[in-house]
């Protein structure tokens, strides 16, 4: 079992003083997580996938920072998975021609209205207005190509089919591994679940918080994806060790994944947490009155708690990989 202490001081070595936006700061988290307790064995394999990437050369090995020993297996592995995390963002600005090809923008959330499984419950917040009809999602077997991907939860089953699959091309595999560890990650963000919805200023959705101006932060569901950016890698990384410090290493064996179940814990922080009732009764307000919404107060109380329930939910899906590739991955 990897001792604590070593991987919080590799996380201090790959992220010195830097800071991130949560798209950075929370896969590459959750990504030390999966190192955390990952075998040896496994995160050998995970990186012989990853190195038939064909964006391999420029995404990675030309990415290396310099603090970074290469040398050093472990701290090379940590990166070299922590830019896998975080590499269907980077997709977002590689040349348009790798662009069309890689970046995949509805594979991130899903709307609310969609249910499967676990997960029966809507994601979506109703102030004032009728609830939308539930949208009953596909088995996650008949998600067999590319083309049925519509949202998180299918691109997961997509993905950890070709992940799995030995006989797949091991270009199509790595670039799989990748979205596996960046969409886990994102399924436990509650604004990638769900959206609020009114009466008249809020008549198409608050697009995940996006549409909801806040201060601190840009708006309400940059707020969540920067919730840790202030306080960096190197003091949130113990902290969110500390939230799976319960967990061992054997605790993984024939462990069952079920990405709804974690989709389901999203929403249900989505709806009771996240959207406050002064959120709504300004909502209310606005809608009653025809102005727009003001921006939104974030209380102190309610920024601490939004990093506590960061860390929670960042250890949790970084455990949960670990879970899936060590059962799953052959």
């Amino acid at each position: 079992m990897h001792l604590l202490l070593p991987i919080v001081l590799s996380a201090s070595l790959l992220f010195p003083n830097t800071t991130f936006a949560w798209d950075s700061v929370g896969h590459r988290l959750s990504s030390a997580i999966v190192v955390r307790f990952l075998s040896d064995e496994k995160r050998e394999a995970l990186i012989g996938i990853l190195r038939a990437h064909p964006r391999f050369e420029e995404d990675f090995l030309n990415q290396i920072p310099d603090f970074v020993d290469q040398n050093n297996e472990m701290q090379l592995q940590t990166w070299m998975l922590g830019q896998a995390a975080y590499w269907p963002d980077i997709a977002r600005g590689i040349p348009s021609s790798d662009r069309a090809r890689f970046n995949r923008p509805t594979w991130h959330y899903t709307d609310g209205v969609w249910v499967r499984d676990a997960a029966q419950t809507q994601g979506n917040s109703y102030v004032g207005v009728s609830p939308s009809d539930t949208i009953q999602g596909e088995v996650a077997s008949s998600i067999r190509s590319e083309r049925q991907v519509h949202n998180v939860v299918t691109a997961i089953d997509y993905n950890t089919r070709i992940l799995t699959d030995g006989t797949q091309d091991l270009v199509d595999r790595a670039v799989a591994l990748c979205w596996i560890l960046h969409l886990m990650g994102d399924i436990h963000q509650p604004l990638h679940t769900g959206s609020l919805f009114s009466r008249v200023v809020l008549e198409d959705g608050d697009s995940g918080g996006n549409r909801i101006s806040t201060n601190p932060y840009r708006n309400l569901h940059a707020a969540w994806d920067g919730a840790l950016r202030d306080d960096g890698i190197d003091a949130s990384l113990p902290l969110v060790l500390e939230s799976v410090a319960g967990f061992t290493n054997s605790e993984l064996q024939n462990a069952e994944s079920d990405w709804t179940l974690w989709m389901a814990e999203s929403r249900e922080i989505l709806l009771s947490i996240v959207y406050t009732e002064k959120m709504k009764n300004a909502i209310r307000t606005a809608d009653r009155e025809g102005t727009d919404l003001e921006e939104q107060s974030l209380s102190a109380e309610y920024v601490a708690g939004m990093k506590n329930v960061s860390r929670q939910r960042l250890g949790l899906a970084g455990l949960r990989m670990a879970m899936f590739f060590e059962n799953e991955l052959n």
